[in-house]
């Protein structure tokens, strides 16, 4: 097959075992396998997000929940493993274990493979700090909402009130001129 036309043999695979997946799966896990084969042929690099779209072993489409199972490693657990192989003994310090943020571990439930997607650290938490002038100015302004909240909070509950009355005084002189047959005669 010609480099040409690899991008149009991979995006039919890739349409076929979608629709497929429903119906036959078996069928479908088939031709993402194919299609996988293909791309490490012809040396294509899956990105992260093909990589947790489609097992590798399998080629079934995983979907967390139903055909996969997504577990989420946090830094801190990361950290903590760091911090127990450097108090086992190993005093060589590892910077890559320190750099990498949260990853994701896709388990298929099919193969029983684990694909593991690590994603990248977060930044340095940023915290500005306010000058004092500037919290208490802002304190003030915040009591005096607070009663004009009460105010009008009072201001609709009579409203309300209002229009509950009204309602019910429309409803007495319904009641009480009530339409008869002589109105209809006329």
């Amino acid at each position: 097959m010609a480099v040409s036309e690899l991008p149009g043999t991979i995006d039919f695979l890739t349409d076929a075992a979608h629709l497929l997946r429903a119906t036959a799966p078996e069928t479908s896990a088939h031709l993402m396998s194919q299609r996988g084969h293909l791309l490490q042929q012809y040396g294509v690099i899956l990105s992260d997000v093909q990589r947790q779209h489609v097992c590798g072993g399998c080629g079934i489409i995983m979907i967390p929940g139903q055909e996969a199972t997504l577990k989420l490693d946090a830094r801190k657990s990361l950290h903590r493993k760091a911090k127990s192989k450097k108090s086992s003994g190993n005093s060589t310090p590892q910077p890559t274990e320190d750099l990498q943020g949260p990853c994701k571990i896709l388990h298929c439930d099919n193969c029983q493979r684990d694909t593991k997607i690590v994603m990248p650290p977060p930044g340095p938490a940023v915290r500005r700090k306010t000058a004092q002038s500037k919290v208490k100015k802002v304190s003030t302004p915040v009591d005096q909402p607070k009663q004009t909240l009460n105010a009008s909070s009072k201001k609709r509950a009579k409203n309300r009130k209002a229009g509950l009355q009204a309602l019910l005084s429309g409803q007495k002189q319904q009641t009480t001129n009530p339409l008869s047959l002589s109105h209809f005669m006329k």
